[in-house]
């Protein structure tokens, strides 16, 4: 089997059926209720990012991100479609909110590999049920084959929403993953400290409350490193792991693209090639904000929780 690279791609997709008033798609990459693409190109530049993607010399596991909700946009899910189709793709992973599968999934179903797809599936707990949530997950899990997952985003305020959503998820017997919730206006800011950035961890019992709701004690303390001090650590990120911003940039994280530190190339150049970095490990140059699963699952330190064989960027269970 060829090597794998994992590709994280934030795409400029922006339509979505939600209104959390805690989504960190703000500012420039702000989502939108009304509209799809914000510029005519942003469709044509996602085509050719995908298109460039499949195009690569070895294999890929990609997490497909947008700013909105995935399945609101069929020129979205008609490139992931596509996507899960190219023989170098070992996965495509769609984060969504769930809401809308068992509508889109059966469409889907005649032109994509579902087997390929994975569903990150982010509960908000003040736009959908529990009981529907698990009903739609548990039909990609079991219909069609996806890999799932049922995440939840921890705040202070949600603790009893999150315990009875898991409960629930196990129940249906689909994966379950807690993840610290951000604050939208620090998420992509200049704010770097854990307690900024988590207002959970304001509290004085957040980490102890996160564990016992289901978070996973080691990926939490390389969560904390990642967000507080990750200068100097060991770091797989340009070597099989790249990042892809909304217009194309390629840098090894997204830490960096937001740095713009060691950037690769942009992905909409038609002479781009890729230099991904022969030597495994790389000392972190950040310092500190490293805030997204993505990037900070490549740190050495997260080495034990990363699954090769696991069609995720996020999950870290067996």
């Amino acid at each position: 089997m060829r090597p794998m690279v994992k590709i994280w791609y934030v795409s400029s997709q922006r339509l979505c059926n939600f209104h959390c008033t805690y989504c960190v798609s703000v500012k420039d990459y702000a989502k939108s209720n009304t509209y799809d693409w914000k510029r005519p190109r942003d469709r044509s530049d996602f085509e050719s990012i995908v298109r460039w993607i499949a195009a690569q010399p070895f294999d890929v596991g990609v997490r497909l991100a947008t700013l909105g909700e995935p399945f609101t946009s069929n020129d979205f899910m008609t490139q992931a479609a596509w996507l899960t189709r190219q023989p170098s793709v070992r996965f495509v992973e769609v984060l969504t909110n769930g809401s809308l599968l068992k509508r889109r999934l059966p469409r889907l179903a005649a032109d994509a590999d579902l087997s390929k797809l994975s569903l990150w599936i982010t509960h908000h707990h003040t736009e959908i049920t529990v009981d529907r949530l698990i009903d739609n997950a548990r039909f990609a899990q079991e219909k069609y084959g996806c890999f799932t997952v049922v995440n939840a985003l921890l705040f202070p305020d949600n603790a009893e929403q999150i315990a009875v959503l898991r409960a629930a998820a196990q129940a249906a017997g689909l994966r379950f993953n807690l993840d610290l919730g951000y604050d939208p206006g620090t998420a992509t800011g200049d704010h770097h400290q854990a307690t900024q950035m988590a207002p959970i961890l304001q509290t004085d019992a957040g980490i102890q409350q996160a564990i016992a709701l289901g978070a996973d004690p080691d990926v939490l303390k390389v969560n904390l490193l990642a967000l507080n001090d990750v200068q100097g650590q060991p770091c797989s990120a340009g070597h099989d792991y790249l990042y892809i911003g909304i217009d194309g940039e390629v840098y090894p994280c997204s830490r960096y693209y937001v740095l713009k530190q060691d950037r690769l190339g942009n992905a909409l150049a038609p002479d781009f090639r890729l230099p991904l970095r022969e030597v495994p490990w790389n000392n972190c140059k950040a310092g500190n904000g490293c805030c997204n699963k993505e990037d900070f699952l490549n740190l050495k330190l997260a080495g034990r929780h990363q699954r090769p064989t696991v069609p995720s960027l996020g999950w870290t269970r067996n």
